[in-house]
């Protein structure tokens, strides 16, 4: 067997870190677990593209439904794992990814929809010309801990209104609150191989950039962004990095100074200072949906 297929028993342990209870212990997924949920995906995926974009955003109709109906009981989770107050949880975290299906139920046929394509040449005056989009095929995502619900969440939505596959791998710190997600799809009537979670450590997490994924997108830091964009440029896998950082405050002689030490304190210590959140963040985030298909 080679190596890197070999069954490795690994666990990892999900906490409150307010009290430090272990709430689970989970056995991480290994190269040949991965290796099968993208297979799988694989498989799956044709039909779930095949059924169009209608009975798509039919499901994505459900999930929100399901999700509001379920708003507290989510942010609840999202409190016990990562630790933010249920208010904040409902408001940064449910909030934003009912909002991303509203987006995408509103606007998914717009861009997934082909576009008329003009041209100039004199030689073909006589053609006509179009854009076509289409899925990927299988998207796997890696999200981070400090948006454990929204960042996956809204990043899901998207690949499987675009009729990708996706096999998501969790922070190992947030692994409950993924299957969350999970169990909602699943309910919506999101097939079972079509959206799959992996729970794991970070070698669960390198088995499924070098699995054979259509497609992958990274939420984290800059060191593990340079890695796997290192990695994927070996085989052109396209990437999406979000990566972090630190951003500068400047504050001009004619501000309200009030206001912008409000503005300070908010950005420095809202969600314990891990957070990503901008309003640059929201395009970044509405022109991802369009780059789930491919021209």
């Amino acid at each position: 067997m080679p190596a890197d297929l070999q069954i490795e028993l690994r666990k990892i342990s999900s906490v409150n870190p307010a009290t430090g209870e272990v709430l689970r212990e989970i056995e991480c997924a290994n190269a040949r677990d991965v290796q099968s949920a993208v297979t799988k995906a694989h498989a799956a995926q044709p039909a779930w593209a095949g059924i169009g974009v209608r009975h798509r955003i039919a499901a994505l109709r459900d999930f929100q439904r399901r999700l509001l109906e379920k708003k507290s009981d989510i942010a609840e989770a999202v409190t016990r794992e990562a630790g933010k107050p249920v208010a904040e949880a409902l408001v940064t975290e449910v909030l934003i990814v009912l909002d991303a299906a509203r987006f995408l139920i509103d606007n998914a046929y717009r861009l997934l929809n082909d576009e008329p394509l003009p041209h100039g040449s004199i030689a073909t005056k006589l053609k006509s010309g179009r854009l076509l989009r289409e899925p990927y095929g299988v998207v796997g995502i890696i999200s981070p801990w400090n948006y454990p619900f929204s960042i996956p969440g809204t990043e899901s939505l998207a690949a499987l209104v675009a009729g990708n596959a996706v096999v998501l791998k969790p922070s190992e710190l947030t692994s409950l609150v993924a299957l969350e997600l999970r169990s909602l799809l699943r309910e919506a009537g999101v097939p079972e191989d079509v959206f799959q979670v992996v729970l794991g450590d970070g070698a669960t997490g390198a088995a499924l950039l070098h699995a054979q994924i259509d497609k992958l997108v990274f939420t984290g830091s800059v060191t593990t962004g340079k890695r796997i964009a290192s990695v994927a440029a070996e085989r052109l896998l396209p990437v999406v990095l979000e990566l972090g950082g630190k951003d500068p405050m400047l504050v001009l002689d004619d501000a309200n100074v009030d206001v912008a030490s409000s503005a300070a304190v908010w950005g420095a210590f809202v969600n314990a200072g891990q957070t990503c959140l901008s309003v640059e963040r929201c395009y970044v985030h509405h022109s991802l949906y369009e780059s789930f298909a491919r021209a």
